[in-house]
């Protein structure tokens, strides 16, 4: 009798240690903070690394490049490269830098990917444009840039411009024929008008390339539309593939600097 007391309290000793020690372990499981999936570990190539200047078409040994890509801030673009003996990828966020003949880069920053499935947004604040790079919608890392601070060079054209065009051309003695277009560009972006018989459109837009003879603009809602200014002496031409869209013409337009 005495026996089996003894076995039984045995027995219901060894269940409520087994039970806290299950407990214990799901505790311990749920408290372990989530790894990024999409982080690699350091990689051992010497092809991408932080502050490397390069210039395009330079010769890759243990990567090859996989995606190249403008963000849309002003001298800033990204690449992904592959890594050649395995499967792994690196991001690289690059900044343009000036060259007579063949464009020149620095990279300011790198992360090792699993994968090359990733994302880039921007957003603007004001004065700052944040840029971010996520996976699945999870962020991996965030840059703030200061959209303000531009190349010297860029400031030679802040100031107002107008051109004017023949909007419909079967009516070129008709003042209603001709159309306005007004530009107001400042130290990081730029607003756009139109005006004719037909249209009449504003845009906001955001610098995204300057070089000594041109500045490229962006609108703000869509980067693929773009407007381009170049300078000739003291003349300046404008094209765009908004405005190609926009009057159903391919055409490039004079414009003149407000003085």
């Amino acid at each position: 009798m005495m026996k089996s007391i003894l076995y039984s309290l045995l027995l219901i000793f060894a269940v409520l240690v087994s039970c806290k020690q299950n407990k214990s372990s799901r505790r311990a499981i749920d408290t372990v903070p989530k790894t990024n999936t999409a982080i690699d570990k350091i990689s051992n190539q010497k092809d991408v690394y932080i502050g490397k200047e390069f210039f395009s078409g330079d010769e890759l040994n243990s990567v090859e490049t996989f995606r190249e890509q403008k963000t849309g801030i002003d001298s800033i673009s990204y690449s992904i490269y592959k890594e050649r003996t395995n499967n792994r990828y690196i991001f690289s966020l690059e900044r343009s830098l000036k060259s007579e003949d063949v464009e020149k880069y620095r990279i300011i920053d790198t992360i090792n990917l699993r994968f090359a499935d990733v994302s880039v947004s921007i957003d603007d604040l004001g004065s700052n444009e944040i840029l971010y790079l996520k996976s699945n919608e999870k962020l991996l890392k965030k840059w703030t840039f200061d959209k303000h601070k531009f190349p010297a060079s860029g400031n030679q054209f802040t100031g107002s411009y107008t051109g004017h065009f023949l909007r419909m051309k079967e009516e070129s003695g008709d003042a209603r024929g001709w159309g306005t277009i007004k530009i107001n560009i400042n130290n990081a972006s730029a607003n756009f008008q139109l005006d004719s018989y037909v249209e009449n459109v504003k845009k906001d837009l955001i610098r995204v390339k300057t070089q000594p003879s041109k500045i490229v603009f962006a609108d703000k809602e869509d980067r693929s539309l773009t407007l381009i200014i170049t300078k000739n002496s003291n003349k300046y031409i404008l094209k765009s593939n908004f405005i190609d869209q926009l009057v159903g013409t391919r055409e490039t337009y004079k414009l003149k600097k407000d003085l």
